[in-house]
């Protein structure tokens, strides 16, 4: 019996902390928890994401970059 694989996507968030309004959307919306807020949000459990886009769609400043790396 050969080695089985299990494939799966990963991806990197990235938040442009200058187009940050620090409206809250991508914190209150996101399904998996990435995002935590200080003065403006930032992808403190990038690990979690699903890759759903929730976050980019809310996102009113176009804040939020989703890559599927």
């Amino acid at each position: 019996m050969g080695k089985r694989y299990k494939t799966f996507e990963v991806y990197l968030v990235y938040i442009e902390a200058d187009k940050c309004d620090g409206c809250e959307e991508c914190v209150k919306m996101c399904p998996v928890n990435v995002f935590d807020m200080s003065h403006k949000a930032y992808p403190t459990r990038p690990q979690n994401c699903l890759g759903c886009g929730t976050c980019v769609a809310l996102c009113k400043s176009n804040a939020i970059i989703i890559t599927e790396i």
